[in-house]
């Protein structure tokens, strides 16, 4: 998990300093995430707890739609990830994969909170989640996430 984790920050690219106007810092970081990218096209933050490592994508593509973020999200998972399945629950479009014993769980919002930007989260977990305990973790997630919008 520990490599998944590396992988994911070191594939969302170098940190600078501009961080978008639709996004609270403050909330971010009382929430204990991190800031692992901070440019033009995207913002990112993570946090790693007991449950899951999470990694957070702000896009600020707000012509796109949600269906359209999961798709991209969908085609450029890497190739040595095996990918499961795309469902869709009352809140998100998810796409599933598994990488030896870990999960990844790809979250996108189906009604934006901001129209300055899409949400992409990636919930990485040794659980195979369904069901109820997927909906509760996409809830619980974007409920957390999209509180740190403006």
């Amino acid at each position: 998990m520990k490599k998944i984790i590396l992988g994911l920050f070191l594939i969302l690219g170098a940190i600078s300093f501009a961080v978008p106007k639709y996004v609270n810092t403050t909330k971010i970081k009382s929430a204990g995430y991190e800031i692992t990218t901070d440019d033009v096209n995207i913002f990112g933050i993570g946090k790693v707890t007991q449950e899951a490592a999470i990694s957070v994508a702000y896009y600020p593509f707000g012509n796109d739609t949600p269906q359209s973020i999961a798709d991209a999200m969908k085609a450029t998972a890497p190739a040595d990830v095996k990918f499961l399945s795309t469902l869709a629950n009352n809140r998100a479009y998810v796409n599933k994969y598994k990488d030896g014993e870990v999960y990844t769980y790809n979250f996108v919002p189906k009604k934006q909170k901001s129209k300055a930007c899409h949400i992409s989260v990636l919930y990485m977990t040794e659980k195979n989640l369904s069901g109820a305990a997927l909906n509760k973790a996409v809830d619980n997630t974007l409920n957390e996430v999209e509180n740190f919008l403006k």
